[in-house]
């Protein structure tokens, strides 16, 4: 039975087990209630009243995710290289067929150093961000990236190339998880779930930058065609580490260290002037201590190991379930798309025009995401998403199976086109929204972290995979590769049905009940969260009502008494009463 599984809880009830009840008990339950109904009333603001009340936080959340154009940009160009004819040029070796290609042990190598790097990074991060904070860890990264950004513009050896790509990948792993975990402290909850995904713009608009420039450099000849890319990354760094010197904390990090007057400071600094009426932001500060209170009980001191205990345990889980289901749905097959239409016959310049198209997908895709976040939640688009990409892996396969023309090349380009698109309205974003409202906020930062790390670890393997399907001197599936992909989205899409729940429109604090009473997946939207602790207040506030009102009552009554023995004493000594208007007989 399905109300067997709850801990405390009717049919389609749940309530804070008696744990989290002692655990609050120490806030003033009438602040609680007022930072609830301030939750309340942002979860019934639409997309534009949240966007004019609070788009000063939206701003610097879109600010600091911008960061992640710089990892966008250079995992397309050093993709795209192994296609570049300057690139082929100062690094290339001739194949069997007498073509210049990268050797696939480089084209991998080139791209999972860089991931070894971001694991450096997301590490780095974890501890950074919970110990100094999202604004000096995130000035402290693009630091880093100025100097790494040296190395790549100067190398002269595939193997300095090497070193270069582990050592920005580094800041490329620090930004990947920071903007995410600051996206979904600092936005109220109807703004959440968007400026989490816009984390996905940066990778998709960096592609499509990236897409651009290195069409542009196929007209340059010499080493320059390579090596001004890596020039145009030094744009960045500076204008971002000035900017973020003036970017607010997040509330929830300050709450977390005890600075409840910094973190009462921030909210009403985010919001509108006179967003907050009277004690509303001292109200939120004291739920989001509550909130704080909750996830005590599983994460006190907010260590790695506590992910794995409790009822963090199954969070942890379906945080790296999310990560992995956005690597192998079978976007991955678009990663090689101009070296793979080349070697299926089609000429250099079609195929980079081909892959700007796609990058433009990035774009596009997030913004279709935007519309749909609007009315339905994130499970259903996930799910939605990874059916659709089957639907277009199978024929790709099949394309790839038979002899080619012009026509079916075109069709192939096409479908990875529609491919990537499906990625960005779906997974590519709402992935971000997922796993930046999925954990507890004691464990927020490093639990996206580790789920980055596996993401990371995974796609070092699918890039060796991808790099030998794809390359003409090693396996050389070619669009053939699409079948393996297709088993993969397969698998994909049975684990989300089954294990992703909805986390869109709940509070944190409601996240954590519904986690704490073991909810069913499939049940997250179905069932009423009852919050005592906010009753409590409410009842509070009613009894102080109703006792003022007694009071007033008693001491008009008093004063009813008073009036009237001063009135019989007047009718005796024949004197006046004071305050007192005799009527005419």
């Amino acid at each position: 039975m399905v109300g067997a599984t709850f801990k405390t809880h009717t049919a389609d009830t749940v309530r804070l087990t008696e744990e989290q009840l002692k655990a609050v008990s120490h806030l003033d339950p009438e602040l609680v209630r007022i930072g609830h109904e301030v939750i309340e009333r942002q979860k019934k603001e639409s997309f534009i009243q949240a966007w004019r009340n609070h788009g000063r936080a939206a701003g610097w959340s879109v600010f600091l995710s911008s960061a992640l154009l710089m990892e966008g940009f250079d995992t397309a160009i050093i993709n795209s290289f192994f296609a570049l004819p300057s690139f082929l040029a100062s690094f290339g070796t001739r194949g069997k067929n007498g073509k210049l290609a990268i050797p696939a042990n480089y084209q991998s190598g080139l791209v999972n150093i860089a991931y070894v790097g971001q694991i450096i990074g997301l590490f780095l991060n974890g501890w950074c961000q919970e110990r100094f904070g999202s604004r000096k860890t995130f000035i402290g990264g693009m630091i880093i990236m100025a100097l790494t950004i040296f190395l790549a513009f100067f190398a002269v050896s595939l193997n300095m190339l090497l070193v270069a790509e582990l050592a920005m990948g580094v800041p490329w792993g620090m930004f990947q998880t920071l903007s995410t975990a600051y996206a979904a402290e600092i936005c109220p909850i109807q703004l959440r779930g968007y400026l989490s995904a816009f984390a996905s713009v940066g990778f998709g608009g960096g592609s499509f930058i990236a897409s651009g420039v290195l069409r542009a450099c196929l007209q340059i000849s010499g080493e320059y065609g390579w090596r001004l890319p890596y020039a145009l990354q030094w744009v960045w760094p500076v204008p971002l580490a000035l900017g973020c010197f003036f970017a607010p904390e997040s509330p929830w990090w300050l709450v977390r260290k005890g600075r409840f007057d910094d973190a009462e400071k921030v909210l009403k600094r985010c919001a509108r002037p006179g967003f907050y009426a009277d004690k509303e932001a001292e109200g939120y500060v004291a739920f989001m201590r509550h909130t704080d209170s909750l996830e005590k009980l599983d994460a006190k001191g907010g260590s790695w190991g506590e992910m794995f205990k409790g009822v963090n345990l199954r969070r942890t889980e379906i945080m790296f379930g999310v990560w992995l289901v956005q690597l192998w749905n079978g976007n991955m097959i678009t990663g090689l798309t101009v070296e793979m239409l080349e070697n299926a016959g089609m000429s250099t310049t079609g195929a980079f025009n081909m892959n700007l198209v796609l990058s433009a997908m990035g774009i596009i895709g997030v913004a279709i995401s935007w519309v749909a976040l609007g009315w339905t939640g994130r499970r259903p688009i996930y799910i939605t998403g990874i059916a659709l990409e089957a639907c277009c892996l199978l024929p790709i396969g099949i394309l790839g199976t038979i002899p080619q023309t012009n026509a079916r090349l075109n069709a192939m380009g096409g479908l990875m086109i529609v491919i990537n698109l499906l990625f960005h309205f779906s997974l590519g974003p709402v992935c971000y929204a997922i796993v930046g409202e999925l954990p507890s906020s004691r464990l927020r930062s490093r639990s996206i972290v580790l789920g980055r790390f596996v993401y990371v670890v995974s796609a070092i393997i699918g890039s060796q995979l991808r790099a030998r399907m794809v390359t003409a001197t090693a396996w050389d599936w070619g669009a053939k590769s699409a079948y393996f992909w297709l088993g993969c989205n397969l698998v994909c899409l049975t684990w989300t049905f089954f294990r992703l729940p909805e986390t869109g429109g709940f509070s944190f604090a409601e996240l954590d009940i519904l986690f704490a009473n073991k909810v069913p997946t499939r049940q997250f939207t179905k069932v009423k969260i009852k919050h005592e602790a906010v009753e409590i207040g409410t009842e509070k506030q009613a009894f102080d009502h109703d006792e003022k009102a007694e009071i007033e009552h008693v001491e008009g009554g008093a004063q009813g008494d008073t009036i009237l023995d001063e009135a019989e004493r007047a009718v005796v000594q024949q004197q006046p009463v004071p305050g007192h208007v005799p009527t005419l007989a």
